[in-house]
């Protein structure tokens, strides 16, 4: 990544994934080799996402939390205020201590709510509870043809 951190190239996506099927899933993702997953607050599942983690590494001591990679993202661009909360409820909700990437999901909004949310990303990221922020499903007019210009 940008920042130097290290990325599984292949992730599981838990996506309409839900319940003790999500927390299995993910064990057995990891089980597999997997060491990446991919979740989000809008899919409502992201303590089951931790859940399966935290049980790939309670049965497996040799591995550690900083081998798997999770991600997760806000589900709306509400602001500063609400971002951060909405990052600090998502930490609580998967109990892993950190996120390793937290996605701005969507563009919507408008650039003054894209700019807000992001200034409170990048305070997670340097407080330590976020290792690594993003963006996904936004367009080239979004970003333009260089990330400084994401949002301006």
């Amino acid at each position: 990544m940008s920042n130097g951190l290290p990325i599984p190239l292949i992730h599981l996506g838990v996506y309409e994934s839900e319940g003790s099927d999500c927390v299995s899933a993910v064990a057995e993702a990891l089980e597999l080799g997997y060491r990446g997953i991919d979740s989000a607050e809008w899919y409502e599942n992201e303590a089951e996402c931790g859940a399966g983690i935290r049980s790939f590494l309670d049965s497996h001591p040799e591995h550690s939390r900083g081998e798997i990679f999770f991600t997760t993202k806000l589900r709306k661009n509400g602001g500063y205020v609400h971002t951060r909360k909405k990052i600090k409820r998502s930490l609580h909700q998967c109990g892993l201590g950190y996120i390793d990437l937290y996605l701005l999901h969507a563009p919507y909004g408008g650039k003054d709510a894209r700019r807000e949310c992001w200034r409170a990303v990048e305070e997670a990221v340097e407080e330590g509870i976020v290792r690594s922020a993003g963006v996904s499903n936004f367009g080239v007019r979004h970003v333009g043809t260089s990330y400084l210009l994401l949002f301006q």
